[in-house]
C-alpha cells in the first residue's frame, strides 16, 4: 500500500514538473517571438526613413549653375526627365564629367575637340571639372591652352559635384563612378551615356543616329 502511495506522489511530481517545463518554455516562446517581431518592426521601419537631407536634396536640386574661368555660364534646370541648358540652342549636349590629373579623360579630350567641330551646328559639348579642388586658375588655363580646349568647361567644383550627385544615380551610378563619365542629351532627353574612356567612333555614330531621328521629325 505504501509502495502504491509513493509510486502515485511520483506520478504526480512527475505530471506537475512537466507542466511547470511546458509553462516555462511556451513563455519562453511568446517572449522570444515579441521581441523578434518587435526587432524585425523595428527594421522595417528603419529601411523606410529616408534622411532628411536626401529628400531636400531630391526636391530642391532642379537648378545647377555652372561657370567656366572666361566668365561664361550655364544653367541646367531639370524637370521630370527634361533638361533645359540656358544659352545653349543646339539640340545635342553631350556633357563630360572628367579630371585634369586622369589619363584616360586626357586621353578623351582630343576626340572631344574633333566631335565639336565636325558637329558644331548641332552639337555642344559641356566639360565639368571633378576632384580638383586645388587647382589654381593659372594652372587651369594652362591646361586649357596645352590641350586645345575648345569647349565649355566649367571649373565650379561645389556646383559640379552637385550636379554629379544629382544625375549619377539616375544612371544607376555610384557616386564613386569612373571618370571620364559622358552623358549625352538630344532635344533635352537623356539618350546615352558613357562610362570611361570610349572610342571617338561609338561617340559619334550616336550623334550621327540622333541628328538622323532629329531630320525625321
Amino acid at each position: 500500500m505504501e509502495n502504491h502511495r509513493e509510486v502515485k506522489t511520483l506520478f504526480l511530481r512527475y505530471n506537475i514538473g512537466r507542466w511547470i517545463i511546458c509553462i516555462f518554455s511556451l513563455f519562453l516562446l511568446i517572449s522570444c517571438g515579441a521581441e523578434e517581431k518587435e526587432r524585425v518592426g523595428q527594421k522595417v521601419k528603419q529601411k523606410r526613413v529616408v534622411p532628411k537631407e536626401r529628400i531636400e536634396r531630391v526636391s530642391k536640386d532642379y537648378n545647377f549653375f555652372l561657370k567656366s574661368m572666361t566668365g561664361r555660364d550655364v544653367n541646367i534646370k531639370t524637370n521630370s526627365g527634361y533638361y533645359s541648358f540656358s544659352h545653349i540652342k543646339k539640340p545635342i549636349v553631350l556633357i563630360s564629367f572628367f579630371s585634369t590629373w586622369c589619363p584616360p579623360c586626357i586621353g578623351e579630350l582630343p576626340h572631344l575637340n574633333r566631335l565639336q567641330e565636325r558637329y558644331q551646328d548641332r552639337l555642344s559639348i559641356l566639360g565639368i571639372l571633378l576632384y580638383d579642388d586645388e587647382l589654381t586658375t593659372k594652372d587651369l588655363k594652362s591646361f586649357v591652352e596645352l590641350h586645345k580646349i575648345d569647349f565649355f568647361l566649367s571649373n565650379n567644383i561645389k556646383n559640379n559635384v552637385r550636379f554629379a550627385n544629382f544625375i549619377t544615380p539616375k544612371l544607376r551610378l555610384n557616386r564613386e563612378f569612373s571618370i571620364p563619365l559622358m552623358i549625352l542629351f538630344v532635344k533635352g532627353r537623356y539618350y546615352t551615356h558613357y562610362e570611361g574612356a570610349v572610342p571617338e567612333e561609338m561617340i559619334e555614330s550616336d550623334i550621327k543616329q540622333a541628328i538622323n531621328q532629329i531630320e525625321r521629325k
